[in-house]
């Protein structure tokens, strides 16, 4: 879903969407794992964002369908030009898993994702909160994944 950093840029992708770079202009792991823990907590859809330079991406993450959302910078009234629209029938579960894996693999990639110039301190701050956002989010998964079963079988 998310390729590893390089030079401030990752590729978004969900299954059946085109790919996406998204900049470093969003603290994109943080926020997307900061969101996907509310989600999982409150069992509620969320949206994460991300920066194309130029140009916005907003994903939301619904139960069993993520809707993407591309959108201009500009102050433009909104018309079909200005804004696009792909789909994934992709889940909560499977977008939260994924990101999982994804921040999980390469770690110390994400931490520097913002800024390669951390002090120390503010390094090692970041790399304790990724650790425990992960550990947070890994947990709902697994609280979770009950959920998304027993609603599969209903439908």
């Amino acid at each position: 879903m998310l390729t590893k950093p390089e030079y401030g840029w990752t590729e978004f992708q969900l299954d059946g969407t085109f790919s996406f770079r998204l900049s470093y202009l969003d603290d994109i792991a943080l926020q997307w794992l900061d969101q996907a823990i509310h989600g999982l907590e409150t069992r509620l859809p969320f949206c994460v964002k991300g920066f194309m330079e130029p140009g916005r991406l907003l994903c939301v993450v619904s139960y069993y369908n993520c809707h993407i959302i591309l959108e201009r910078d500009g102050r433009e009234l909104l018309s079909e030009e200005y804004i696009g629209h792909q789909y994934s029938h992709t889940s909560m579960l499977q977008f939260c898993q994924n990101l999982y894996q994804d921040v999980f693999n390469h770690l110390e990639e994400w931490i520097m994702f913002e800024n390669d110039n951390f002090e120390k301190d503010e390094l090692e701050k970041r790399r304790t909160l990724f650790i425990n956002q992960l550990a947070r989010l890994k947990e709902l998964i697994l609280e979770r994944e009950i959920d998304f079963s027993e609603l599969n079988d209903f439908f």
